[in-house]
């Protein structure tokens, strides 16, 4: 069986590029991530890169260390904030059914159900934050941070999410700022599969589930 659909690099990242975090693979079931720790020395260089296996449910490890070679290629500028520092970081390994997924028309209606409700990310990634949305707002805490949104929903299967207030202030310069949210399909766990697009360069694919 072809395991990689498609995993391609841009090598030499500085801190104005995107770096690649989605790969479409043949054998992922639906979404699964790989954890890994990297670090960055004084002159920006990647000097170290870790893989967490308690936060990593991929198990391919031959695309594994494909990600990890192209994480150590990543350089910063020489005055970057990340210097002399350790940072965790996800990458996302998505079947490629997800691609170019739209929402069967079957199920748009079953889309009213995350209208309002409790829930939680379904995919490995930001396991410990809780969502609590109604027809006005969606709040999101964990352990260390709340943010709170507006929400709007555009129609049946799209959504926005306006930053209102955030506990971050890293983060301040997010309020006002739209998370434009489709949901492309819906799973028989009470959990969807959705597409995120925040400032045209923070791409997500992830999976949301009601746990209330």
């Amino acid at each position: 069986m072809k395991l990689i659909t498609s995993l391609c690099f841009f090598f030499y990242l500085t801190t104005n590029a995107q770096v690649q975090d989605e790969f479409f693979v043949d054998d992922a079931n639906n979404i699964e991530i790989l954890t890994i720790n990297f670090c960055v020395d004084n002159y920006g260089k990647t000097s170290s890169v870790t893989v967490i296996p308690e936060k990593t449910t991929y198990k391919n490890q031959g695309n594994i260390q494909k990600v990890v070679e192209y994480r150590k290629g990543i350089e910063y500028y020489p005055d970057s904030k990340l210097r002399n520092n350790c940072y965790d970081y996800i990458f996302k390994f998505i079947n490629p059914k997800f691609k170019d997924k739209k929402l069967d028309t079957s199920k748009i209606s079953k889309c009213l159900e995350f209208r309002s409700g409790t829930f939680k990310y379904n995919d490995g990634s930001y396991s410990d934050v809780i969502i609590e949305r109604d027809n006005e707002f969606q709040l999101e805490k964990s352990q260390d941070d709340v943010s709170k949104y507006k929400i709007d929903w555009i129609d049946e299967t799209n959504y926005t999410l306006t930053y209102l207030e955030v506990s971050n202030r890293k983060l301040d310069y997010l309020i006002g700022q739209k998370i434009y949210v489709e949901i492309i399909e819906i799973l028989d766990d009470d959990s969807y599969v959705y597409k995120s697009n925040l400032l045209d360069r923070t791409l997500i694919t992830g999976i949301i589930n009601r746990i209330k």
